[in-house]
């Protein structure tokens, strides 16, 4: 039993998973004080429109995903020698394109703000001012990809859990003086731009090394396939909450985003297993070793989460939406679907487990291209069946057993 213990403290996937699963925890627990705080603090219908408005900045920073999984491939090819020369100029790099690339997204969002506006019943100033956060967004993705790419997996999980501790404080201080929404926003501003800034205290190392011209070319051109993924993956899981404000009164579509959040905690938690997964497979690939052993546990390790979770979704869903809004049932009307949406998650949580691995061995470059299709099948169900909470989480439910079906059939050799 003791050398059992031993063996497991010595692998990397469940050394760097317990790391980043327990600062993810905190990290998670400080976002759930945040969602608690403002759902009480503004009510079903304002914490609808925080929701929507995280979801759209979310949808919108997309790329950054694809950015800091792509860093992280890269990072993880050039630390295999050590060479901080490479990682450097890799960042220097990334930073000029995806400031450009936030800049782009900002200026696009300002127009496009005004048909939000008038779909999702939200001002136009408040969407505005949110979209500032794009550029924290792309921009911190950067420096974590070279952290997660470094198995830095302390230092990423601090950034993390200091983030959202500032965010937290700043957003129920602004909110209690009277801010409310712009406060709620402010604080998510404020936490985003210190993270980024203590990220650089972080690399120094890498920062204070001779700068040595990496041998890539068109890293992000040749690596498009990631970003059709990324996208793919992250549309299917934060379309929801945008739909629901618009098929739904605010009261309901306020009811769904909370306990659909609540239902996202198996993707959340699921997340840090992908992020510890992806640098030690895609280092495993250039070493010319097997990679499946690590894929297997990362899929056994959240099938296990993911059951837990849905065993407590099942049976006590009432009880949990209370204690996670304490006390509060002004949420209690959409406690009927927070089990299915478990599972829909739990599907669309192992698909993302399955893609991320075939992209660190580059394996689904063409098969990616297909990925869209599932966003397009998600948004035709949610157009078609929207009469009530039930129908729409049915409809997520499908549409993420197809791309885990899919999922399954990239696993073929």
């Amino acid at each position: 039993m003791l050398n059992r213990i031993k063996s497991l403290g010595k692998d990397e996937l469940m050394r760097g998973s317990l790391v980043l699963f327990i600062m993810f925890g905190i990290y998670n627990v400080l976002n759930y004080v945040f969602q608690i705080s403002m759902a009480r603090m503004l009510g079903p219908a304002d914490y609808g429109i925080l929701a929507v408005l995280m979801s759209i900045i979310y949808i919108f920073g997309i790329p950054s995903e694809a950015i800091q999984t792509v860093i992280t491939k890269y990072t993880s090819k050039f630390s295999v020698n050590n060479n901080l020369g490479k990682v450097k100029d890799l960042l220097f790099r990334s930073i000029k394109k995806g400031f450009i690339f936030a800049t782009a997204s900002f200026i696009l969002l300002i127009p496009l703000s005004f048909l939000l506006s008038h779909l999702l019943d939200i001002k136009i100033s408040l969407l505005i001012f949110s979209f500032f956060f794009i550029f924290f967004v792309f921009l911190v993705s950067i420096n974590r990809g070279v952290l997660q790419g470094r198995k830095e997996f302390v230092h990423l999980g601090v950034n993390l859990v200091i983030e959202s501790l500032v965010k937290v404080i700043f957003s129920i201080f602004l909110v209690w003086i009277g801010w409310r929404l712009y406060g709620a926003i402010v604080g998510v501003l404020i936490g985003g731009l210190l993270s980024f800034i203590l990220t650089f205290f972080i690399i120094r190392n890498i920062l204070a090394a001779k700068r040595e011209r990496a041998e890539f070319y068109n890293i992000y051109e040749t690596n498009f396939p990631i970003l059709i993924a990324m996208i793919s993956i992250v549309l299917m899981y934060s379309l929801d909450i945008i739909f629901a404000r618009a098929f739904f009164s605010p009261q309901i579509a306020g009811e769904f985003a909370f306990v659909s959040l609540i239902g996202k905690v198996i993707i959340f938690i699921s997340s840090s297993i992908g992020k510890t997964m992806f640098p030690l497979t895609s280092q495993e690939f250039e070493k010319g070793k097997n990679t499946f052993s690590l894929f297997k546990k990362a899929v056994l390790l959240v099938f296990f989460i993911s059951a837990v979770a849905l065993v407590f979704y099942y049976f006590f869903p009432v009880e949990i939406i209370s204690l996670v809004s304490l006390g509060s049932n002004q949420y209690l009307g959409a406690a009927g679907i927070l089990f299915i949406l478990g599972v829909s998650y739990t599907l669309l949580s192992i698909s993302n487990i399955i893609v991320l691995y075939n992209l660190s061995i580059n394996k689904i470059i063409k098969r990616a291209y297909f990925l869209p299709v599932f966003v397009l099948i998600e948004i035709f169900l949610l157009l078609i069946f929207n009469n009530n909470l039930m129908e729409f989480a049915v409809s997520l439910l499908v549409s993420n057993l197809l791309i885990f079906l899919y999922s399954l059939f990239l696993l073929r050799k």
